[in-house]
């Protein structure tokens, strides 16, 4: 069984959900490592998200600082457990973010990967996702409201519509959107990269 890897602690206040972070997990305040997920100010109590494998989270700077070094640039590091794994959103210097990117997100994903095996070479039980200024995010709600307004569509004109090829993870994110969604169904065509998904009326 996986070791949790964050525990989120909820209180009025900000500074009083670290105190409170700090005697459940027994962490010194020094070495305390945490994200603010809700600062309290409205009607939700303030929540923050307590690191409690530092060394993982070291090993995932350490390792991003050093590459991007390598290639000759530096980047500002945003770690976030989810999970199992660890969403990390990069923010390169002005004017790098579509360098980085790459077309269609190419040469994000190619990042991600080399990434992942040299973090694995160290520890094996460590996967990141791998983002940079947002971009994924923001795919991801760009796919989810064009499943739902295609979906919509069909359901009007009766009959099926198709998506452009789409890579695997987006794909996913499309099937997820999709399977909320009634009077329609949804189905895929080709293998690969030339997968296409279509959707048609029940």
């Amino acid at each position: 069984m996986t070791e949790k890897r964050f525990v989120d602690v909820e209180a009025k206040t900000v500074e009083e959900a670290i105190e409170k972070a700090m005697e459940e997990t027994g962490i010194d305040k020094e070495k305390l490592r945490f994200i603010v997920l809700n600062d309290g100010l409205g009607d939700k109590p303030a929540k923050v998200r307590i690191f409690l494998k530092l060394e993982e989270l070291d090993l995932i700077e350490e390792t991003i600082k050093k590459f991007f070094n390598f290639l000759g640039t530096t980047v500002e590091i945003d770690v976030i457990p989810r999970g199992n794994k660890y969403y990390v959103n990069l923010t390169p210097r002005a004017g790098y973010d579509k360098l980085l990117i790459g077309r269609g997100g190419r040469t994000l994903e190619q990042f991600g990967y080399l990434l992942n095996l040299l973090i694995k070479r160290r520890n094996p039980q460590v996967n990141i996702i791998l983002d940079i200024g947002g971009y994924k995010e923001r795919k991801k709600r760009f796919l989810i409201n064009k499943a739902i307004a295609v979906a919509k569509r069909v359901k009007e004109m009766g009959r099926e519509m198709r998506f452009d090829p789409l890579p695997e993870e987006d794909l996913r994110i499309v099937k997820e959107a999709l399977r909320k969604e009634k009077g329609i169904r949804y189905y895929t065509t080709g293998k690969g990269e030339n997968q296409v998904l279509v959707i048609a009326p029940k």
